[in-house]
């Protein structure tokens, strides 16, 4: 064999092995890309599992963090930070404002009872005399005018139009715009003095404690003072409560026990420096009904409990005593019902801003219970 046939055999014997190892590197090279998608399949599904938990760990740390928040139990805050959120207010003391209107106008501002105003009620019927007797003129003028043109033409009040389309022109187009603008002064005052009129007088209390207020601090002349002395003109801007005169009882009552006590227990702090050195007490109107709303509670149970102890105790006993103790025994349940239903409908009538008809509702619901006791327990004696 020569040399160049070994060559040929040697080349095709190369082919051969590199068709041979060509499907085995193919099938390595398949079988890895088959494993790393394996792989990443398997680290994206892990990740997605580690995700879902990480969220779930998120939601579940972020209830509890709320809940910490709330409960004020984390102490892991940024300098500065607080969950505290009461806004400090700012709040001016009289002394800060000068003696004059403006001094006035900040102690009147400083509590609901003191805006006290006139109604200037003696001008408002004067001038709606005045509108009223102006349109009174107007009203006759229309209808003279509306006569004398019957007279000339009996057909030309039928129609507006050839009212206005006369040459001359119509006095009445003018008239009636006339009419028309006091008519709306003449309705607005009106409304305005109806508004008015249904404001209340004020209470005296008030009304004196204004006029200390403003003669204490000097802040008007004594020439522009004198409107706090015009009770029957005066209006109280803001209605008393439901309890409004015995808050005014109950507060005089606690001043003359003890005033000191009473200033340190129904006045805030921020009702104090309103008042600065100022000779103006101001009390908390709902610690002052806090505790008025317990006095009435208390009266509301007696009235209830004391009746039912009293008739229970006066309830004759056939057995042990005479017809005649029995009787009277009897007489006194009538009464003590009587006495305690006159007390309760008193009761209704003064600690509560009831309707006739309500006072009447309740009395007779409460009369019915303490007679439906009586009817009980003499059912039981018997």
């Amino acid at each position: 064999m020569t040399e160049r046939q070994e060559t040929e055999l040697s080349a095709i014997g190369n082919v051969d092995e590199e068709k041979r190892s060509q499907p085995s590197s193919k099938r390595r090279a398949g079988s890895s890309s088959s494993n790393r998608s394996r792989i990443s399949d398997e680290a994206s599904s892990a990740a997605s599992y580690a995700g879902n938990n990480s969220e779930g760990s998120i939601r579940k740390q972020s209830i509890l963090f709320r809940l910490k928040r709330a409960l004020h139990l984390r102490n892991d805050l940024p300098p500065g930070f607080t969950y505290d959120y009461k806004i400090e207010q700012i709040v001016r003391s009289l002394d800060e404002y000068p003696v004059g209107y403006g001094k006035l106008a900040a102690i009147v501002g400083s509590d609901p009872s003191f805006l006290i105003y006139r109604k200037f009620s003696w001008l408002h019927n004067r001038v709606l005399l005045h509108y009223q007797d102006e349109l009174a003129e107007l009203e006759y003028e229309l209808e003279a005018l509306d006569q004398d043109d019957f007279q000339v033409d009996d057909k030309l009040l039928i129609s507006r139009r050839r009212d206005d389309g006369r040459l001359k022109g119509s006095r009445r187009k003018e008239l009636l715009k006339e009419i028309d603008g006091k008519l709306s002064e003449y309705q607005e005052l009106l409304l305005r003095l109806q508004r008015l009129q249904q404001m209340k007088r004020p209470s005296e209390r008030n009304q004196t404690s204004v006029f200390n207020m403003i003669n204490n601090t000097g802040s008007l002349v004594t020439m522009e003072r004198d409107w706090i002395q015009n009770g029957p003109d005066l209006i109280a801007v803001v209605q008393d409560q439901e309890h409004g005169w015995l808050n005014g009882f109950l507060e005089d009552t606690l001043n003359k026990i003890s005033r000191k006590a009473t200033m340190a227990v129904f006045r805030t702090q921020e009702q104090k420096k309103i008042s600065g050195s100022e000779q103006v007490v101001l009390l908390s109107l709902t610690r002052l009904d806090i505790l008025l709303r317990i006095i009435v509670t208390t009266i509301a149970a007696a009235l209830l409990l004391v009746p039912v102890l009293i008739l229970f105790k006066l309830q004759p006993n056939v057995a042990r005593q005479s017809a005649h103790q029995s009787a009277h025994n009897s007489n006194l349940q009538i009464l003590v019902i009587f006495l305690f239903t006159l007390v309760f409908s008193a009761s209704c009538s003064i600690f509560t801003k009831a309707r006739r008809q309500e006072v009447f509702t309740a009395t007779a619901a409460y009369c019915a219970v303490l007679v439906v006791f009586l009817g009980n327990a003499s059912n039981g004696y018997g």
